[in-house]
């Protein structure tokens, strides 16, 4: 005997309806996905530093001639983001979301002038690991750097300014300078206004090594292209 089953319609409704949802969902989803894609352009990364580092390494105290103690870098608000900031003539700020910078501004600027003093005089950093005076007959220093303007202007140029301390820790002999360097910049390209600040960033460093340089030679101008800051005078 034949025995005919017979399935209720709204069971029968659900059933199919489960079905199409599973089909369909994945579907959907994978839409979805490639509509953000195409509507959410990339994010491009930018850096102050050259491409190629200076070729230090965990030997490069041994093989050092100069010991620096580079203090964390000071940088002012406006570069204190990850974002990349623009400027325009009368002072209004655009913080562009689709540009970025790779690290910190300041730790970015910290590792430019570190692989400089490197190339220039063979120095390098101690901050993360100071090494006693007792331990080595190095000149010994201490760096203090604060960046005080991070421009960038489209359809004018680039320009920052920054004033350093070097203290020896030999004898506290203190040298205080300040340089203000700027950069031609005609495209409103977020790239070309990223490249101009690393470029004079970069002929900040060279200053900052040059002072060192010249502090360790025993020049009387340690502050060279860079103009000389007076100390601070002692509270009376």
């Amino acid at each position: 005997m034949v025995r005919h089953w017979f399935v209720p319609a709204t069971a029968y409704v659900y059933v199919m309806t489960a079905l199409v949802l599973r089909r369909i969902i994945p579907v959907i989803l994978g839409l979805s996905m490639l509509a953000a894609c195409v509507t959410s352009p990339p994010v491009r990364y930018h850096t102050l530093s050259q491409s190629v580092p200076a070729e230090t390494g965990p030997d490069s105290v041994a093989a050092a001639q100069v010991l620096v103690q580079i203090l964390p870098v000071v940088v002012p608000e406006g570069a204190a983001r990850d974002n990349l900031v623009l400027k325009d003539r009368n002072g209004q700020i655009t913080v562009l979301q689709t540009d970025r910078w790779l690290a910190p501004v300041a730790d970015d600027m910290k590792q430019v002038v570190a692989d400089d003093l490197w190339r220039t005089v063979r120095a390098t950093d101690t901050y993360q690991a100071p090494v006693p005076a007792d331990a080595t007959a190095l000149p010994r220093y201490r760096l203090a750097i604060r960046i005080e303007r991070f421009d960038a202007v489209p359809g004018a140029a680039a320009a920052v300014a920054g004033s350093w301390t070097l203290r020896s820790l030999s004898d506290d002999t203190v040298h205080i300078c300040r340089w203000t360097g700027s950069q031609p910049l005609d495209s409103a390209d977020a790239a070309a206004a990223a490249d101009a600040l690393a470029t004079v960033s970069r002929r900040l460093a060279a200053h900052i090594s040059d002072s060192l340089r010249r502090t360790v030679e025993g020049a009387p101008d340690v502050c060279g292209g860079a103009a000389p800051v007076p100390e601070p005078a002692a509270p009376s």
